[in-house]
């Protein structure tokens, strides 16, 4: 009778946990907020990193948004939805292969893979492609932002201003008609536009389809010189901050110079701001360009003297609950900066949230992370999820960096017209000087 009961006890206490677990997204409600008095609350829905700031003082509001960013897909995206399926693997040297041929395929549009298998030994390489072509679905990309180096001590140390040129070679529809003899996936280039110490600086990058290396190359004013980097220059400090040239966008690496594993699937929650989509205008020139009404702009710690916690903690952006990858990532080039790194990817538009990142020694770091936002045009025909500002904490510096790309004084351009000669060598010289 007893070792009856002893089982009756332990059935009931295992439905108890199963069906009452102890910590849930169910006990989460839109307005609360997470501070150390309960951050009980969010223990396994955030990187530990998150977790120990609010234990310490930092707070976290978790909110609502007013569209699902699931269907925020790039036109694309959306074609390919059903017509990729199958298409594309991953074969030799983690490559992109098509199914049929074997071969790199000569061009992808859309989400090269549209379902993942999260029991796939290459679904992590999947994912980080997917994430590659969701950005490259909406066209060229002119991107301003403003950078601002922050300690806990010293506040606000430096602010810069610069711009963002992404030329997808690949990805959408127009660009299957450009001449690509090189094998070009894309072109890009970082601008430093002030203040007056780094003004000029600008790196210019050609991403290959194939397994060549990317080619970097970088305008220093001081030397008047365009010098070629090595790919592990994209893992040192960018500019002094706390970010590196690869944090950009979560990663904005290739692909294939890192393992990738999924180590699971769950619901996390995520950084939004704002709550509403950022509207999407067609100039005349045929670019999607954005409107911001002057109230979107996301507010800090040191905008507020009376704020307790980390003066570079965002104090207006909301956490909702998205059903996110989990990556591991490690670099195959041994002399890379970092060590392990883990990556939080959204599991229906494929863009990173989180990345926390250890030394080569295996000691935790620094976290990089993201608050996505919503881009749509007033007939909602057109959107996609872009970023709302990017932050690089660094816990052992007590140091933070901060990328503000939603403000009322920017205007991003989407399929932008450009010169691609600019992003030729010839053409980068001529506008560095």
């Amino acid at each position: 009778m007893r070792a009856e009961a002893g089982r009756i006890v332990l059935l009931a206490g295992l439905w108890l946990i199963l069906c009452f677990p102890m910590q849930s997204a169910a006990d989460l409600s839109p307005g609360e907020v997470i501070d150390r008095t309960n951050w009980q609350k969010i223990e396994g829905l955030v990187p530990d990193p998150l977790l120990n700031w609010v234990k310490q003082g930092d707070s976290i509001k978790i909110g609502e948004i007013n569209y699902d960013p699931g269907e925020f897909q790039p036109p694309a995206c959306l074609e390919t939805m059903k017509t990729n399926v199958g298409r594309y693997d991953v074969g030799e040297d983690d490559l992109p292969v098509d199914t049929k041929t074997g071969k790199l395929p000569e061009f992808i549009n859309g989400l090269p893979f549209p379902e993942i298998d999260d029991t796939d030994p290459k679904a992590g390489t999947k994912i980080m492609y997917n994430k590659n072509y969701y950005t490259y679905g909406v066209g060229n990309l002119y991107v301003p932002f403003k950078g601002k180096w922050v300690g806990r001590n010293t506040g606000v140390e430096r602010e810069i201003v610069m711009d963002y040129w992404v030329y997808p070679m690949d990805g959408y529809r127009a660009a299957k008609e450009e001449s690509n003899p090189e094998k070009l996936e894309i072109h890009s280039l970082i601008r430093a536009l002030e203040p007056y110490d780094i003004k000029g600086t600008n790196i210019l990058l050609w991403r290959y389809r194939d397994k060549k290396q990317d080619s970097t190359f970088a305008f220093v004013p001081a030397i008047r010189r365009v010098r070629r980097m090595s790919p592990a220059n994209r893992s040192d400090a960018f500019l002094g901050s706390d970010f590196c040239v690869d944090d950009a966008w979560g990663y904005g690496g290739k692909v294939n110079a890192f393992e990738w594993k999924v180590l699971r699937k769950e619901d996390q929650l995520v950084p939004f701001y704002p709550p509403d989509p950022i509207r999407l205008v067609l100039n005349d020139a045929g670019e999607w360009v954005t409107v911001n009404p002057g109230t979107h702009d996301v507010f800090y710690g040191f905008d507020d003297e009376g704020h307790q916690g980390a003066p570079w903690f965002p104090t207006n952006i909301v956490f909702l609950m998205r059903p996110t990858y989990v990556l591991e990532a490690k670099a195959k080039d041994k002399y890379y900066n970092y060590g392990t790194q883990y990556l939080w990817v959204d599991a229906e538009f494929y863009q990173p949230t989180y990345k926390v990142i250890h030394d080569r020694s295996g000691n935790y770091w620094k976290t990089e992370w993201q608050s996505q936002v919503g881009f749509e045009s007033g007939d909602k025909k057109i959107r996609w999820i872009g970023l709302a500002n990017m932050m690089a904490f660094d816990d052992r510096a007590d140091h933070a960096g901060i990328i503000v790309l939603v403000n009322p004084t920017h205007v991003a351009r989407y399929f932008a017209e450009m010169d691609r000669n600019d992003f030729s060598l010839g053409g980068f010289q001529k506008l560095c000087k």
